[in-house]
């Protein structure tokens, strides 16, 4: 309870506060002594009252000692009065004098310790006259001498960091060029002999040679295409620029239809459309082709078998929506479908990237997307801002 009084205490407090208590015990020292005149005064006064009766002589006696008690009483104060100023003046400047040289090491110390803080610089204790001081900068050198060591092995961390670091990131940014190399090179290799059977098939059409075969050859070949077409893409995106056009969307979309047309009947699986006539939009022909094909694809794939694909196309004031809708087991965690290399079945095949794609290009062109799975259907909304 005490150790509020003594906070925020400093050294003039200390010596303000030490010379007012000198004083006091002074000035109560002096009270002591008068009050005891005073008594001796008045057993005086008593025993002449008793010993002498009323005359002459006893007036002229308690006159004298009234007169020896008042001159008394004056010198005692006089003397103690000065005493007490002569005392407290000098206890005040003895401890100014100290709480100066206190005061005058203090800041030295702090001044040194700062400057030590910046390079690390020991501090000289022949600076300094305290022997209570010269133990505290003792001690704080060796924290310095410490931190000195620390920061040299701090230095020598970091620079061997650094260095580790950069032969890491260029590591890895090799490794990168590499896989970009290769992805370029893959992608090279594939579209030759895919472009090489695409064309075949369609000479085999023009000759009106056509079985489930050659429809089963199609069918993979135009999967493989939607996949090239992805990693096509992904490669390409950051260094193409894809400029908008307008676009006649039921058009585009038809044609889209119509190529995966045959996918869907190797699979026993139908189109069904529901589609407003001259439907344009501002966007990049690529783009919605990513959009509209990852979308038919994955519908394709995860269909039930001998079922129907619904397609819709249709205005809604100042949108135009795409939707496909698809009978086809619930999305387990719709907040992962649109993630990179997730998917929801290992056995359907594909890398994974499709929807993630398709997600990075709508929210590049402000497309809102509205997915509804539940069980034994899944339908995938896209709202176009209409031309």
């Amino acid at each position: 309870m005490f150790n509020r009084y003594f906070e925020n205490l400093s050294i003039h407090k200390i010596a303000y506060i030490s010379a007012s208590i000198a004083g006091t015990a002074v000035f109560i020292f002096a009270i002591l002594i008068i009050n005891q005149e005073y008594l001796r005064y008045g057993e005086e006064k008593i025993r002449i009252e008793q010993n002498f009766e009323e005359s002459i002589i006893k007036k002229d006696i308690l006159l004298k000692i009234q007169k020896e008690h008042k001159q008394k009483v004056m010198r005692y104060i006089v003397g103690i009065g000065g005493v007490a100023l002569f005392l407290f003046f000098t206890i005040f400047m003895l401890l100014r004098v100290v709480s100066f040289l206190i005061e005058h090491e203090l800041n030295l110390f702090i001044h040194k310790l700062r400057g030590a803080s910046k390079d690390y610089t020991k501090i000289n204790q022949n600076d300094f006259n305290f022997t209570e001081l010269k133990a505290i900068i003792g001690n704080a050198n060796e924290l310095i001498g410490t931190i000195q060591t620390k920061h040299k092995e701090l230095i020598e961390v970091n620079s061997t960091l650094e260095q580790k670091v950069k032969d890491k990131t260029m590591e890895l940014q090799n490794l990168v060029l590499a896989q970009d190399k290769f992805i370029k090179k893959s992608i090279h290799e594939v579209n030759t002999p895919l472009s090489i059977i695409l064309t075949n098939i369609d000479l085999l059409k023009m000759k009106n040679i056509s079985n489930q075969n050659i429809i089963n050859i199609e069918s993979g070949s135009k999967i493989i295409h939607n996949i090239f077409n992805d990693l096509s893409y992904m490669v390409k995106k950051d260094r193409i620029d894809y400029p908008k056009e307008i676009i006649d969307f039921t058009k585009f979309l038809k044609g889209r239809i119509e190529f995966f047309d045959e996918v869907a009947n190797a699979s026993g699986m139908v189109f069904i459309t529901n589609m407003d006539s001259n439907l344009k939009i501002s966007f990049n022909e690529v783009k919605l082709q990513r959009i509209i094909d990852n979308n038919i694809s994955n519908a394709i794939k995860y269909s039930f078998p001998d079922s129907a694909i619904f397609i819709k196309l249709l205005k809604d004031n100042d949108k135009i929506v795409f939707s496909v809708k698809t009978n086809s087991e619930q999305i387990q965690d719709v907040t992962q479908i649109f993630s990179s290399f997730y998917r929801e079945s290992d056995t359907k095949g594909g890398f994974g990237i499709g929807l993630n794609i398709v997600k990075d290009i709508c929210d590049e062109n402000s497309v809102k997307i509205i997915l509804d799975s539940k069980e034994d259907e899944t339908t995938f909304e896209y709202q176009f801002i209409k031309a």
